[in-house]
């Protein structure tokens, strides 16, 4: 570890607890960062757009989630 990061280490200790949390969660998060999450991320939102949009047309109905994932695991081979 570089001097600077030892410095930076020692700074971040001297914080509150809070906010060496908040520190430790951004670094924790920029670990995780794939190029291709962002545009993973931005696809999912969407959709969940899109089908919002279907509902409140109504051009989708809803279901029971219970009855959804036992017609699932039906098709699917599994014991319901």
């Amino acid at each position: 570890m570089s001097i600077t990061a030892q410095r930076i280490c020692i700074d971040v200790l001297s914080l509150p607890r809070k906010v060496r949390a908040e520190i430790a969660h951004r670094l924790l998060v920029s670990l995780d960062e794939d190029p291709a999450s962002a545009s993973i991320a931005a696809a999912w939102k969407a959709t969940a757009q899109r089908r919002y949009a279907n509902v409140k047309a109504g051009k989708t109905t809803c279901r029971d989630a219970k009855d959804a994932i036992r017609d699932a695991r039906k098709k699917l081979g599994k014991c319901a």
